[in-house]
């Protein structure tokens, strides 16, 4: 027998047994339909569901913590929010929030805390606003320009003017439409004008003090009585 009809009579018969089993099954197609429905909606019930629920139930937990902190004063809060949601969608927006309010703290007077001295608490804060302008302009994304101005306020506060007045016009240069533009020209304004103090080395001189001077003589006018 020739391999060629070997193989025909092979896929023949092959043929001819899922034709069998196709009439075998036919009768019960309708229940292994209903079966396959409940199975998909058992899977779609108990797997597939609690999945996205899970997600959404986080991004919304993640949202109201969010809110929550960036309505409370102070910075306990957004520490905290970062703390527990580090990789969220609003934690950059709320690393921005965080150093601004650092960064305000520093400007308006560094509140003095028992055991930390005043010096280094202020450059305390300032590192930790640094660090949180950088994380979020690394980021890249929308919210850079505003990271940048930040680190130039830093650098401000730090004492290095010429350094935070280079980044403020970077960000005028580069982001011309962006929100941070306003503020960065608000900044660059303030510091136009501004020269440090000179502080001379020479002592002051003690101010010499007043000699006293002998009181003036009134005259009185003669008084006339009537008569006289």
């Amino acid at each position: 027998m020739k391999s060629k009809r070997r193989h025909e009579l092979k896929t023949n018969e092959l043929a001819d047994w899922l034709g069998r089993q196709i009439v075998r099954v036919k009768p019960h197609g309708r229940l292994l339909g209903y079966v396959a429905a409940a199975l998909a909606a058992f899977l779609f019930l108990f797997v597939v569901l609690p999945a996205i629920r899970g997600e959404h139930s986080e991004d919304t937990g993640a949202m109201v913590a969010f809110n929550l902190a960036r309505a409370s004063g102070g910075t306990e809060p957004l520490h905290e929010f970062l703390s527990v949601y580090p990789e969220a969608v609003p934690a950059p927006t709320a690393r921005l929030m965080l150093a601004d309010r650092l960064l305000y703290e520093v400007a308006s007077g560094v509140a003095p805390v028992e055991g930390e001295d005043e010096e280094a608490r202020r450059a305390r804060l300032l590192a930790e606003a640094r660090g949180l302008y950088a994380r979020v302009a690394e980021a890249g994304g929308t919210q850079e320009p505003m990271a940048r101005t930040g680190l130039a306020l830093v650098a401000i506060q730090e004492g290095d003017l010429d350094g935070g007045r280079a980044v403020l016009e970077e960000v005028c240069e580069k982001w011309p439409r962006s929100v941070a533009v306003v503020r960065a020209k608000a900044h660059l304004e303030a510091i136009a004008g501004y020269e440090p103090v000179v502080f001379s080395q020479e002592p002051i001189e003690e101010a010499a003090e007043p000699q006293e001077s002998a009181p003036e003589s009134i005259e009185h006018p003669e008084s006339t009585e009537p008569g006289e």
